[in-house]
């Protein structure tokens, strides 16, 4: 046997050793599904003497991407040539070898979230319609991950209202994308699909070139994906894919779980193997996640098992409200946090994002280190787009939408009016918006002369382009353009200026290490990985902050500790699930919990609050608990009046109170290196010194005036009417108050 698979369990050890053919492996959570499947990559390479350029991997997520093609370097230098990457990377790649086979050129943009909604956007508006953008995006999303064009979707949602205002704009976001000689994200699968049925002979390349496949999450593929898996795989059949369907949380995104069942169908003889062994979780959570998931109909029969002891017990919180659910966790916390752990070992996981409002205001009330999840990520934000617009035109000069945001900033005197001339000539002349401005056909001359240093500029670039190195040239870009001196140069510099000129500076950053790390890249190479970039920020063990996120951010990721918070019917399982009658919505909600409890390693905690204040009634509403408590065998209840957290109902009147500025305080907490440990120390207070009347100092909060005295002397909650963000109810054991008269 090779040392390589000696390394793995005999569970792993028996599918990693099957060379030939197709090969399911059903992994559950924990169960070192990744490290089997680069343990049989090393295996193929070192011990089978097959060549790397001859593999393939895939998964969904460029940092899984990365961990995948490390550990695989760290078994074997021998890599070159090999393809590690995720889907719409893979077909980047390909796309740039023939996307001319398909009418575009080989410096295509890659269109994002941001720049598609701002297409169809402006395709709506001359229509008299109510259908929404968010509408049309779901049509041609859903269309492309069918693999159906404008014409075949059609005969699809005939039936529907609107379906020919959906396809005429489908149409012209179609013809308005090809013109720009770009690319969304779906189209990414969908031109590949669309390469290979057109031209087999180029598919073929690929067929013989990829002998041994594997995906990784085989559970999130959608449509598209799937197919284009049977494509490659159809020369030689060992295809080797490894997935959940317990955690197939992306349905909405068009993920398929019936296709872990539909692969045994669909290639002949292949061999299913179970990773049942969690090497994640204690024998308690797994008890939960065992029996919770074990409702769900749409699945491979499997139970996941440890060796790990039965750890603590899985603890549900009954709060009066809300707003006592967030003083649980940030007070849990920081008692587990004096016992040793830190604060990197929590997370706060929850169905939406809109319970996470009452949840940093406690973290923030007790000096608690927190990062938010999901919120907008570097490449995400405006200064940074801004920036990579003059790199994508440069790149690319029938980028439409990246050359309007060039004439938009720095601001040039060049208004809507102007653009809209511009991209009326452009379309009437069947040619590009920078075409027309770098050569000023049929332009007015105050029009021309608006243009004239945008001319000047990119003139000036172009002659430069081919002598620089990538970070050279776009130093050059940015100093040209001036775009730090355009976000900074005012005579009262504000914070946010002063933090968007250094994300500036960050972007070159990241420039000059994709520079360093792939020899000899070109600006296509890096405009594409920075557009593919889409997982969450890598958490650093430096960076010793909790964790607060929805779930589907939390998949793929552990942590010591979990908060599953707002486990209420109605916000989990969601509403929609629950009345859509739809079994299959609710067997999802149900999946998107297993996903949660199995983050948890040594502790697990399910809230809930008895009353939330609704923003529809605006008033308190009884909550009835989640139905996945009960459904995951519910062992232990704690008892709301015994709890060490009592909750005072004035605590509700934080909801309607709390409107202080949270930005400032948020940045601090994350970055600053002075709060790292910051958190509150429990602290010792003669109780009664807290009568009605005194005047007491918050680190957050500041100044305010005590309105009722400490009456529960075992909990020792106080409420202060502050004078910037009126009334707060906060435990004097954490919140280092300071009496000032």
């Amino acid at each position: 046997m090779s040392e390589i698979l000696d390394n793995l369990n005999s569970e792993q050890r028996v599918p990693a050793s099957e060379i030939d053919g197709a090969i399911l492996v059903t992994a559950g959570a924990g169960s070192g599904k990744t490290r089997m499947l680069t343990h049989r990559i090393a295996h193929l390479i070192c011990d089978l003497n097959v060549e790397p350029y001859n593999i393939l991997a895939i998964t969904f997520t460029n940092k899984a991407a990365n961990e995948m093609r490390e550990r695989i370097e760290a078994m074997t230098p021998k890599t070159d040539g090999m393809w590690v990457s995720t889907f719409h990377a893979m077909c980047s790649k390909i796309l740039r070898m023939y996307a001319e086979k398909l009418g575009y050129t080989k410096s295509f943009s890659i269109y994002g979230d941001n720049e598609r909604e701002r297409l169809i956007k402006r395709l709506l508006s001359d229509k008299n319609t109510n259908v929404t953008p968010e509408t049309i995006d779901y049509h041609i999303s859903n269309a492309k991950n069918h693999l159906l064009g404008p014409d075949e979707y059609a005969e699809r949602i005939g039936y529907e209202r609107n379906a020919d205002l959906i396809i005429g704009i489908y149409r012209e976001y179609e013809k308005e994308m090809k013109r720009s000689n770009a690319l969304d994200f779906d189209d990414l699968l969908f031109k590949t699909y669309q390469l290979f049925e057109k031209y087999p002979d180029v598919a073929e390349i690929f067929q013989y070139k990829f002998k041994y496949i594997h995906v990784d999450e085989f559970q999130d593929t959608n449509e598209a994906q799937y197919k284009l898996i049977k494509i490659l795989a159809k020369k030689h059949g060992n295809v080797f894919v490894v997935g959940d369907e317990d955690q197939c949380i992306y349905s909405w995104r068009g993920a398929e779980p019936t296709n872990v069942v539909d692969f045994t169908k669909d290639f002949a003889g292949c061999k299913v193997y179970k990773l049942e062994q969690n090497y994640r979780s204690t024998k308690k959570i797994l008890e939960r996640a065992n029996t919770l998931i074990a409702r769900n109909q749409n699945r491979l029969a499997k139970k996941l098992w440890t060796e790990n002891g039965s750890g603590a017990t899985v603890i549900e919180e009954v709060s009066y409200n809300d707003v006592g659910e967030a003083e649980f966790v940030a007070q849990t916390i920081l008692s587990l946090q004096n016992e040793g752990y830190r604060f990197s070992d929590f997370a706060i996981l929850m169905r939406v994002n809109a319970l996470s409002r009452i949840l940093e205001e406690k973290l923030i009330t007790y000096g608690i280190p927190y990062k938010v999840y999901g919120g907008f990520k570097f490449f995400e934000r405006k200064e940074i787009k801004d920036t990579v617009a003059y790199l994508r035109v440069i790149s690319n000069p029938n980028d439409d939408d990246a050359f309007v945001r060039v004439l938009s900033f720095p601001k040039k005197g060049i208004g809507d009016v102007t653009i809209a001339s511009i991209r009326e000539i452009a379309q009437n002349e069947n040619t590009s918006m920078f075409n027309i401005a770098m050569t000023g056909k049929n332009l007015s001359e105050p029009i021309k002369r608006k243009l004239e240093p945008v001319v000047r500029l990119f003139n000036e670039l172009a002659s430069e382009r081919e002598k620089m190195g990538l970070y050279d040239f776009a130093s050059l870009v940015i100093d040209k353009v001036n775009i730090k001196g355009a976000l900074c140069d005012k005579d009262e510099k504000s914070e946010e200026d002063i933090n968007k000129a250094l994300n500036v500076d960050d972007f070159l950053v990241s420039v000059k290490q994709f520079d360093d790390a792939n020899s000899g890249a070109s600006l296509d190479d890096f405009l594409a990985s920075i557009t593919l970039m889409r997982d969450i920020d890598e958490m650093s063990e430096a960076n010793n902050y909790a964790s607060l996120m929805t779930i589907h951010a939390a998949k793929g990721l552990e942590f010591k500790c979990v908060f599953i918070v707002g486990l209420v019917e109605g916000l989990f399982p969601l509403r929609r699930a629950i009345n859509s009658g739809d079994p299959n919505e609710l067997e999802e909600e149900r999946r998107l919990m297993y996903v949660a409890i199995t983050r948890a390693k040594e502790k697990l905690y399910l809230t809930h609050p008895k009353t939330r204040f609704s923003f529809e009634t605006k008033q308190s509403e009884y909550c009835i608990p989640s139905r996945f408590i009960k459904e995951s065998s519910l062992d232990y209840i704690s008892d709301l009046e015994s709890s060490p957290v009592t909750r005072s109902k004035l605590e509700m009147n934080e909801i309607k109170t709390a409107t202080y500025a949270r930005a400032a305080t948020k940045v601090n907490i994350i970055k600053g290196s002075e709060t790292t440990n910051s958190a509150a120390q429990p602290k010792n207070y003669n109780f009664s010194d807290f009568k009605k009347g005194t005047r007491v100092r918050h680190n957050h909060f500041g100044e305010g005036e005590v309105i009722l005295p400490v009456t529960d002397f075992t909990s020792g909650f106080v409420t202060i009417r502050f004078d910037s963000v009126g009334i707060k109810t906060l435990s004097l054991k954490y919140a280092n108050l300071e009496i000032i008269s």
